[in-house]
């Protein structure tokens, strides 16, 4: 009987609702939910420290009404694949390492041309300069369903060892770590052999000894922790081979924001790149002594050799070949590479 009194109790009620209009309140799915994937760990430095800033200021400034879940250490994706997923909608926004996407995202590799730039301020503001005046950049990324939200730069990068590696002579033969189709080719004109190797692999790789070394700067050596496993590392300074990295959220969900909701995300994400890309080039020796403290060996490289490195043909080439490649494939290769440079 109780039975039966509860469930005509559920539906007058339901009957009142739909005939007075009355919404009950639902604060679950009033809330709007961006699920962000990234190869970062954990935070504690400046290229996983952004995400948690934009964070807090979407939060804030909208009143809670926006939730940005991070998922650390590619628990929701693996960073190969947010592309993707964020095209398909499993993910809303990515921290999208551009280097793994070389064969779809290819006018946006020029910012990891090897002993190029080595300021991560001055190659965040080359890429800004990239996708302002070549939109065939832009469309690269809105192809896939991507709206550009905010980016961010990584530093030098250098390369974690087993062992101290000092010249040329005892970097030829190691097996290095590497990623994309444009640092490969760096670390084999230095007679090194590249072998691809994620963020999110690396650890395993060096801990195993599957690789020799691995490229990373030290902000990323001490954010994924190779210190544990390798303690040398060897001052390079190959440059932001790493290029940039793009912040930004799928297209659908974009469009179903207000325009407030949108210029709110428009702004911290710019906020938030700006300050991770001037972070990670004045804390550069913070990193450093961080390593330090953890054990680590940085060793200086011969000058000599880096510059003969540099100045090798097989180096010489690169820049040149990757601006070439691009106007075969019907883009704007020359002139993207004078843009990012500021020429």
């Amino acid at each position: 009987m109780k039975v039966v009194s509860r469930s005509l109790a559920f539906f007058v009620m339901a009957a009142f609702v739909c005939a007075t209009e009355v919404a009950v309140p639902n604060d679950v799915e009033a809330k709007i939910i961006l699920k962000v994937p990234t190869q970062s760990a954990r935070p504690g430095t400046p290229r996983a420290d952004y995400l948690v800033r934009f964070q807090k200021a979407v939060a804030e400034r909208t009143k809670g009404e926006i939730e940005v879940q991070i998922y650390w250490a590619n628990s929701l994706v693996h960073a190969k694949e947010a592309l993707e997923a964020v095209q398909l909608g499993t993910a809303d926004m990515a921290d999208l390492a551009v280097g793994y996407f070389s064969d779809k995202i290819r006018l946006l590799q020029v910012a990891g041309l090897p002993f190029s730039v080595s300021d991560p301020v001055k190659a965040w503001q080359g890429t800004e300069r990239v996708l302002k005046q070549i939109p065939e950049a832009s469309a690269e990324l809105t192809k896939f369903g991507h709206k550009v939200v905010g980016m961010t730069a990584t530093a030098s990068y250098q390369l974690v060892a087993h062992d101290p590696i000092r010249n040329l002579a005892e970097l030829k033969g190691k097996k290095v770590g590497t990623f994309g189709r444009i640092a490969p080719k760096a670390i084999k004109a230095g007679g090194g052999i590249p072998v691809s190797t994620t963020g999110g692999e690396m650890y395993e790789a060096l801990q195993r000894k599957t690789i020799d070394a691995r490229i990373l700067s030290f902000e990323a050596a001490q954010r994924f922790k190779t210190y544990e496993v390798a303690k040398y590392m060897s001052k390079i300074e190959m440059g932001c081979i790493a290029g940039v990295s793009m912040f930004t959220i799928n297209k659908r969900k974009w469009d179903s924001l207000s325009k407030e909701h949108q210029k709110i995300i428009l702004e911290e994400g710019d906020k938030a790149g700006r300050w991770e890309a001037q972070a990670m080039k004045d804390d550069d020796l913070k990193f450093q002594k961080y390593l330090k403290g953890k054990g680590v060996i940085i060793v200086d490289f011969s000058p000599e050799d880096r510059e003969k490195w540099k100045n090798s043909a097989g180096v010489q080439k690169i820049a040149g070949d990757w601006a070439a490649t691009m106007e075969k494939q019907g883009l704007p290769g020359k002139k993207t590479l004078a843009v990012f440079l500021g020429e």
